[in-house]
């Protein structure tokens, strides 16, 4: 019998993809359909993507982040509706509540997620050890090993430009709480609230310990850094956990560990930023039979438990039997299930406001000696 066709593209590439070929894999030889994967790194994979849909030639299947850019689409009319397949599949109350959430626009559903993640501060732990470091539990402690690795000489934070506003939207979650966050995200607070300005002054007091001209790295460079052993921590998605695992053959815990950025409010406590990934099916999408048996099997038990054993991270199901992950990757899961959890800013912000946003805070980061005032001035532009 000759195998039906499906095109999927994504960006997981190098280190991460052999678990998302090993799930694409066992997808293609369990329904007889030809998969033509597409594997993409991430800034050509947006271009490339954006340019297909525009051309009205996209693929059957492509990943999505959740939130404003899956609205995006929506609003355009470039995305499937699925909510029939959550339905029959039964997939409410499978995956994490605000997972769930995200994946859905005025009560529609256009995605199945495949994974979520969220942020650590990463460290080798034969770093800390030959300084006598430990991991710090309170951000007066975090504040004290940055100047202690200074002193002997070892650049304390490695950053790229995306990992300065990672910096900022974790500061500000635990400066302000989720219930604020969220509404600030809506518009329904104030950008010039002092406790936003707090958040900022927070965050560009950290400047004197990133790598000098930290907007001149990629992702990948100051990664790199961390792992030359050239600086001492980095910032960064969980989907490094997999990167040492699969590229290095590190032991998790051993040869590479993590801890979070501590609370800043006592009453507010820990909060932690995640994120999430779905798989979409565009509207003109040219083999729809076959891209939506995919949906179905994505979002399956049998498919995220393949996804989870093979390392990929953090899938979106909350019913996957703890032994299918990593160490690194259970600890993580609860930690988030234990703490309070907001989605990234730029999940909730409209692009334009983002834009503006991180454009402000950029220069809030850049200069130093700008006062409070200043600040709030920069702010009162989002």
């Amino acid at each position: 019998m000759r195998k039906t066709k499906l095109e999927i593209y994504h960006f997981w590439t190098s280190y991460e993809q052999s678990p998302i070929d090993m799930f694409l894999g066992k997808f293609g030889k369990n329904f007889s359909i030809r998969v033509q994967r597409n594997a993409l790194e991430w800034g050509f994979y947006l271009i490339t993507t954006k340019a297909k849909m525009v051309k009205g030639e996209p693929p059957d299947i492509m990943v999505c982040d959740i939130g404003e850019k899956m609205s995006e689409y929506v609003k355009a009319g470039e995305l499937s509706d699925i909510s029939h397949i959550w339905r029959e599949e039964g997939f409410s109350g499978v995956f994490s509540d605000w997972l769930e959430k995200a994946s859905s626009l005025n009560g529609k559903f256009y995605g199945v997620p495949s994974k979520c993640f969220t942020f650590a501060v990463w460290y080798l732990p034969n770093v800390f050890q030959k300084y006598k470091i430990e991991p710090p539990e309170t951000w007066e402690e975090f504040l004290y090993l940055c100047e202690k690795f200074k002193r002997v000489g070892v650049p304390p934070l490695a950053s790229s430009w995306w990992e300065v506003s990672l910096w900022f939207e974790n500061i500000l979650a635990r400066v302000v709480g989720p219930r604020f966050y969220y509404r600030l995200m809506k518009g329904e607070e104030s950008w010039t609230d002092p406790k936003v300005i707090d958040a900022y002054e927070i965050f560009r007091e950290l400047r004197k310990y990133f790598l000098p001209s930290p907007f001149s790295y990629s992702a990948r460079d100051s990664w790199m850094k961390l792992n030359n052993h050239e600086v001492a921590m980095q910032l960064q998605g969980d989907w490094v956990n997999g990167i040492w695992r699969h590229g290095y053959k590190y032991h998790p815990g051993k040869d590479f560990n993590y801890f979070l950025i501590p609370p800043l409010d006592k009453k507010i406590g820990q909060v932690m930023v995640v994120g999430g990934n779905l798989w979409v099916m565009p509207a003109l999408a040219k083999h729809p039979e076959e891209a939506m048996t995919f949906l179905r099997y994505a979002g399956s038990k049998e498919a995220q438990m393949t996804l989870a054993e093979g390392g990929v991270g953090i899938v979106g199901r909350t019913d996957i039997p703890d032994e299918c992950y990593d160490p690194i990757s259970l600890k993580l899961i609860k930690d988030s299930r234990e703490n309070e959890i907001v989605p990234q800013m730029e999940s909730l912000l409209p692009p334009q406001v983002a834009s503006v946003e991180r454009l402000q805070q950029m220069q809030i980061f850049l200069h130093p000696k700008l006062s409070r005032r200043g600040i709030r001035k920069l702010a009162s532009e989002v």
